[in-house]
């Protein structure tokens, strides 16, 4: 770890960020509502995390930087509505769709084709689900791909091929030539969505072990971008498409920007909130093991608040209200309050209620899902029953299955939703969140420094070193404490941490749906 007494002032670093802040206009979609209420928001348009505590360097996703990262404006990816890919696809063409986009050589693996459903998904459009299976020499991986039945274009793609396929990182491709790939994939399976959306306005995530490129293209709406609803497109180190997903969410009622107030006076709020949270960063790089001191900026003690442009209140204040009960905790209050302001964590009587009390595997799997998705499960299709002990007239069936396509779970005889939720499982389910299983599951290049690192099970290894180092799970006095059950408070700190990393690092959003 690196001496505190050597870094630099936080009112130095304050009047640095202050000089460098800038605030922009964004729709944001409630997506926990059902009616998908929308509100116009300023946000921070910094291009950066956190500020490096002891050379000032400007934290970005990519790494550190001596110059202050900048925004670009909405260009929208095609200035015109392209034709669709291939409009009204039928079930036998999506079929042969799929083993050609899918197909592998022979002697790698055999593609199996599980299944074709056709569906309405919660935007009223028809779309086909391909259930796929890969099955190799020692094992089997299995997904899915989705389909729009009326332009024939890619809603949801994952390459997993790279489990069983070692890419050739030798000759990796530049930032820029992604970038292109990007859009030519874009153009030849998404066409009809194009017009919709802008080119990156933020720095693409590089993947420093893959070599990997993960680029976001955002919706735009009255020219300007909104707040989870993009394109996101992953091109691997060889140019090869990675993972293609479209988000879109049905909306009718976008509010106006005629009656918003000044920018000048959004920014002179989020000064006047603006402070700091000094934090540890793991560098994520192939290799090192090695931690910077960052001051991150909070406004109003919150990661993640914003100002409604039209009224200039704060929407994301979680201090509790005259009128609403509000958790008390020492060290939780906010993420606690703040999930229970989102309808996450239902909590029926807030008097009573004890934050530090273990939080059941059920309930840690609902309040995480219902905080990193849209929050609307249904009943599930009814016919996939991954645990026996959880049929679809289950309450937390739609939860569970959920979780299953996520990746969170697998399936199995049982799932015990009544046992408490350990910080070791935790650590699994985090890791997987943020998709970096591929790189958990190397355990072996990874070394754990907690004083209680010889009782911690090697298989978890990997999964505890990540989540420690992106801290979503801290230590306590120097120990882990791997078997030790999460509490509501644990709980809801690593939640928001989960989804400001998400957010951060561009995850695939596939998982929303």
């Amino acid at each position: 770890m690196i001496a505190q007494a050597r870094k630099k002032s936080e009112e130095e670093i304050v009047a640095q960020v202050r000089d460098n802040l800038a605030v922009e206009l964004r729709y944001y979609v409630d997506y926990f509502s059902d009616q998908r209420n929308v509100k116009l928001v300023y946000m921070p348009a910094t291009g950066f995390n956190g500020v490096h505590a002891l050379t000032g360097q400007w934290q970005t996703t990519n790494g550190f930087s001596t110059q202050v990262p900048k925004t670009k404006s909405a260009e929208k990816i095609s200035s015109q509505q392209l034709p669709p890919r291939k409009s009204g696809m039928t079930v036998a063409e999506v079929e042969e769709f799929a083993k050609n986009l899918l197909k592998v050589d022979e002697d790698k693996a055999k593609l199996t084709i599980d299944m074709v459903d056709e569906r309405e998904n919660d935007n009223g459009e028809t779309v086909y689900t391909v259930n796929y299976m890969y099955m190799y020499n020692n094992g089997g991986s299995g997904t899915s791909l989705e389909i729009n039945k009326a332009t024939g274009d890619i809603v949801q793609y994952h390459d997993i091929m790279r489990d069983f396929i070692n890419t050739d990182k030798t000759n990796t491709i530049s930032k820029d030539a992604a970038l292109a790939k990007a859009i030519e994939y874009l153009k030849q399976w998404a066409p009809s969505y194009l017009h919709e959306y802008s080119m990156p306005i933020d720095d693409p995530v590089h993947d420093d072990y893959s070599k990997d490129y993960y680029f976001s293209f955002p919706r735009i709406v009255n020219g300007i971008a909104v707040v989870g609803d993009e394109i996101n497109v992953g091109i691997g180190s060889d140019g090869s498409l990675r993972s293609l997903n479209v988000n879109k969410q049905k909306v009718t009622n976008w509010p106006s920007i005629s009656q918003v107030i000044s920018a000048d006076k959004a920014k002179e709020a989020y000064s006047k909130a603006l402070t700091l949270q000094l934090q540890y960063a793991k560098q994520d790089t192939e290799g090192k093991q090695h931690y910077d001191l960052v001051y991150a900026p909070t406004y109003n003690g919150s990661l993640v608040n914003q100002i409604d442009a039209i009224t200039g209140e704060w929407l994301y204040q979680v201090d509790g209200s005259k009128e609403k009960q509000s958790i008390s905790h020492p060290t939780a209050a906010n993420e606690l309050n703040y999930l229970l302001n989102q309808n996450v964590l239902e909590v029926k009587d807030i008097a009573n209620f004890n934050a530090d009390a273990a939080v059941t595997k059920g309930e840690a799997l609902k309040i995480l899902l219902k905080s990193l998705t849209y929050g609307y499960f249904g009943g599930g299709d009814g016919e996939k029953q991954s645990f026996s002990n959880i049929d679809k007239n289950h309450p937390l069936y739609g939860v569970v299955e959920q979780a299953v396509r996520m990746g969170i779970l697998q399936p199995a005889n049982q799932f015990p939703l009544d046992e408490a939720l350990t910080r070791q499982e935790l650590a699994v389910w985090a890791v997987k969140v943020m998709q970096l299983e591929n790189v958990a599951k190397y355990k072996d290049i990874y070394k754990l420094n907690f004083a209680d690192a010889a009782s911690i099970d090697p298989a978890y290894t990997g999964y505890i070193a990540i989540a420690n180092g992106m801290g979503l799970i801290d230590t306590q006095q120097n120990n882990f404490n791997a078997t030790k059950s999460v509490s509501y408070a644990d709980m809801a700190v690593s939640t928001i941490r989960l989804a400001k990393a998400i957010q951060e690092n561009k995850v695939d959003r596939n998982f929303y749906y």
